[in-house]
This record gives C-alpha cells, structure tokens and sequence, in this order.
C-alpha cells in the first residue's frame, strides 16, 4: 500500500520534483540511519543520472561561506549514529561510486554494540521500561539512571566495530562527524554534561581513527537550542547539522544545517522525502482531518 501511495504522490508531484532536480541555487543535505544496500544505491544511481555532485563536509563549509562555484547541482550525504550497515551497506556502494560522506559517530554505541535507545527498546517488559519519547525529553541524568537498570544480551551487535571505522578512514571517503559519546539530547544536558559527552566522542574515534570528529557536528534526534549551539561554536566547531527539513543555501545557519532524510522505503518515496514532499503533504493530510473531526 505504501509503494501504491507513493507511486500515485509522484506523479502527482512530478511537476515540482522536475523543477526541484533542476536547482541550483542551493544543496540538498541528506542523511540517513540503518539502511540497505540496495534502498542506497537506487538512491545514489538516480542522483547520479540527474547530474547531482557530491562533496564533503569541507566541500560543505566552502559553500555556504560563498567560496564553491554555484554552477553545478550539491548533494551532501551523512550518516547518524554508527550503525553497522554503514560499513556493510553504505560503505561498498560510497567506494563503488567513489562518492564522499560524513558519518556522525555515537561512540558508546560503538563500544557496546548498540545504542540506549535499543537497551530501552529491548527492554518493553521490565519494570523500569520508559518510552523513547519520554526519555529523549526528560534531564539527561534522569535517562542514564533509568538506562543503567535495565539489561542487555552480551553479544549483540548492532553498530560498527572501531577496526571498521578504521577500515573505512584508510579510504579517504569519510569525514567523522562528533554526534555525541551516549547519543544524548543536546539540549537536555547540564552545560558540563555536554561538553564531557562532545569530548568524549572526539578521543575515542581519534583513537580508532587517527582523525579529529570536531569540524562538524549533529545534534542527536535533532534537539537542540540556543545554548547547545553556543557550546558547540565555543568547543571549535565550523558546522553542526540539524533534522529540520528544507535545501541549504549560502546563507544558511552553518550550526543549525537542514537534512532531508532518505529511509527503507522505495525510490519513488525516497525522492519524496529529499525534495520535502512527503511529510508536508501527510502533516497536511492530518491537519485536514483535525479540523474535520472537531465539526
């Protein structure tokens, strides 16, 4: 049914996918999660066939300050968290296509082999279970009491293991981006508590890696305000990403960078994501249907 609703939003909205692939005077920022190789590659093969050019991070930076040509049509990928995908996955098809990324490390995922939110997720039926939602809200003190209780299965795996970041650094594609040590919500921490947790991050996957993570940063889930921006341009930092919806132009925010997401999902839906379709149309859908059902 998604596919059908997917294929019949695309020609609808063909038009406007036509007119937005033609751009030029801004740069789609895509991310992504845990996903596979080949929702990845279908991706990268229609970018490449609407001549879109890839760049890095710093490629990134060069743009929004004004000192990259606005004559070609930028994409800029990223990845959050660490997921293993990202080196079974996403890393084969980046090498394939010879196409640069940012990959934004949790690195305390790294070590355990997975992230809180999975702990939590694993743990429905424990006395102390809380939902994802209420703990990405509440203090992050409170979240890490509640997350050190329950319990976990030993090998579980569900990240990246340092001997692949160190694998994927020798191949020049991938800048690290600092996402955090324990994928906490930036704007629930104690003002310490951040830049432990930003520190942290930095010299593990400078121990793994030989490379720095603090040129760019993305704000875990999103969350973020005014005093984690702060922190971060204090700590060094030349950019920090965002999970709000829309292009970046010249004169974007360089600490509050806009990324579509790309997801599991097929082509036709995938394209409705990056161009902003998809979830406007439904958030308008559902406002509709609000304002019906209070008649």
């Amino acid at each position: 049914m998604r596919k059908i609703i997917a294929y019949i939003l695309y020609i609808i909205y063909l038009p406007k996918i036509i007119k937005e692939s033609k751009r030029c005077d801004s740069l789609l920022t895509i991310y992504g999660h845990d996903i596979s190789l080949n929702s990845f590659e279908n991706l990268i093969k229609w970018l490449l066939k609407k001549d879109y050019y890839f760049i890095s991070c710093y490629e990134l930076f060069d743009y929004i300050n004004g000192n990259l040509s606005d004559k070609k049509k930028y994409v800029w990928l990223s990845f959050d968290d660490g997921w293993k995908s990202n080196y079974n996955n996403v890393f084969p098809i980046l090498k394939k296509y010879n196409i640069p990324a940012t990959i934004f490390v949790a690195t305390k995922g790294i070590e355990d082999g997975y992230f809180w939110f999975n702990k939590a997720r694993y743990n429905r039926n424990s006395i102390f279970y809380k939902d994802i939602k209420e703990l990405w809200e509440m203090p992050n003190q409170n979240r890490v009491e509640i997350i050190e209780k329950l319990e976990m299965k030993k090998d579980y795996r569900l990240t990246m293991n340092p001997d692949e970041l160190k694998e994927i650094t020798s191949s020049g594609l991938i800048c690290w981006g600092n996402h955090t040590n324990d994928h906490v919500m930036s704007d629930k921490c104690k003002e310490d508590e951040l830049k432990n947790e930003i520190f942290l991050c930095n010299e593990k996957i400078k121990q793994w890696t030989g490379k720095d993570s603090n040129f760019i940063y993305s704000y875990p889930n999103g969350n973020f305000d005014g005093n984690s921006e702060r922190i971060v341009r204090e700590m060094g930092f030349k950019m920090a990403t965002t999970t709000e919806m829309d292009r970046t132009f010249k004169n974007t925010n360089p600490f509050s960078i806009p990324r579509t997401e790309f997801k599991e999902v097929s082509l036709k839906e995938n394209i409705l994501h990056i161009y902003n379709i998809w979830t406007p149309f439904f958030d308008k859908l559902k406002r509709t249907f609000n304002i019906q059902s209070k008649k």
